[in-house]
Formats: C-alpha cells, sequence, structure tokens
C-alpha cells in the first residue's frame, strides 16, 4: 500500500488543476474563425481620417472659439487616436478619440492659459460598411478627472512649451538675420 503524504498529495492536486486549466483554454479558443488584426490598415486608418476631420472641423473652431471669448476650453490635439473592434462577422468598428486639456484661458494673455485638471475627449464611433466609414453614434465627450495636482503641472507643462516655441521663434530670426546679412556682403 501506497501512503500518500501532504506534499504529494497538494502536488497531485496542483497537476489536476493545471491540466483542467488547459483543457478549458482549448475549449475556448474558436478555432473556426482566424483571429482579426488588430490595428487598422494604413488605407482604412487614412480613409477614415478624412472622413473625421471634416467632422471633427466645427469641434475644433467651438473651442476656439471659447478660448478667445474667455470661456473655459478643450485645447484639442489635432490627432486622432484609433480604438479598432471587430465584430462577430468580422465587421470593423471603430471609435476615434480626440482629446486634450482642459484650460481656462487669461485675459489678455498670450498662451493656454490655466489647467482645470481634467481631460476631455471627443469620441467618434464608425463602422466600415462597403469600403466607407459610416457613422454609428454621434460624436460625445468623456472627461476624466485628474486633480488639483495634475492642473498645476499641465499649466506648469505648458508655460515651458509656450517659452520654448517663443525661443524657438526667436532663434529662427536670428538664423534669417544672419543667412540676410551674409548673402549682402557677397
Amino acid at each position: 500500500m501506497v501512503s500518500v503524504t501532504p506534499a504529494l498529495w497538494r502536488r497531485g492536486l496542483a497537476v489536476a488543476i493545471l491540466l483542467c486549466s488547459f483543457t478549458s483554454l482549448a475549449w475556448a479558443i474558436d478555432f473556426r474563425r482566424p483571429p482579426q488584426q488588430r490595428d487598422l490598415p494604413a488605407s482604412l486608418q487614412d480613409k477614415l481620417t478624412d472622413t473625421l476631420s471634416g467632422e471633427a472641423n466645427p469641434y475644433l473652431s467651438a473651442e476656439e472659439e471659447k478660448k478667445t471669448s474667455g470661456k473655459t476650453y478643450v485645447d484639442l490635439q489635432q490627432k486622432f487616436q484609433y480604438l479598432p473592434n471587430y465584430g462577430p462577422n468580422g465587421q470593423v468598428v471603430v471609435s476615434a478619440k480626440l482629446g486634450g486639456a482642459e484650460y481656462n484661458p487669461v485675459k489678455n494673455q498670450p498662451g493656454k492659459g490655466t489647467s482645470t485638471g481634467r481631460l476631455k475627449y471627443l469620441v467618434f464611433t464608425y463602422s466600415l460598411s462597403n469600403g466607407k466609414w459610416v457613422e454609428l453614434h454621434k460624436p460625445k465627450w468623456e472627461t476624466q478627472e485628474l486633480g488639483a495636482e495634475a492642473a498645476k503641472k499641465m499649466t506648469a507643462s505648458a508655460q515651458r512649451a509656450e517659452k520654448y516655441k517663443e525661443g524657438m521663434a526667436r532663434l529662427k530670426a536670428r538664423q534669417e538675420a544672419a543667412q540676410k546679412a551674409m548673402s549682402q556682403r557677397h
């Protein structure tokens, strides 16, 4: 007769659990459908960008108008993030996000102003149908609250970016003046 020690019993139990987990994984995989590609091909992404650009222009203009009128606005980046998904029949559905930080502009001062500590995203949802992108849902806003500490950091970062941009503009002006002076000498 074989005596079963607690260590041997635990090993046997671990092997049984491991075998059960492998068999459940095998049943979970659907071999009838090949896995879908996670990224959009460049041609489809270009078509979607063209479609979204026209759709996003009114939102970009509205945020710029809010900024010039002194209202809280979202500094929307002009680059979309694409989140493709695939439906049960291989249907391509894409959520495209256009986002940025929210700012309170400072009157009579250039720059973005002070951050509210919020990130806002405008989400567009499109489906690919017969080679064309079709809007599934109207664009909607999503908000991510980051808090007061993040607001301070975003404001400081925006101020550094403005100073860098000003410095680069001055450097370019100096370089152009130097080139002009050199061309006048010769």
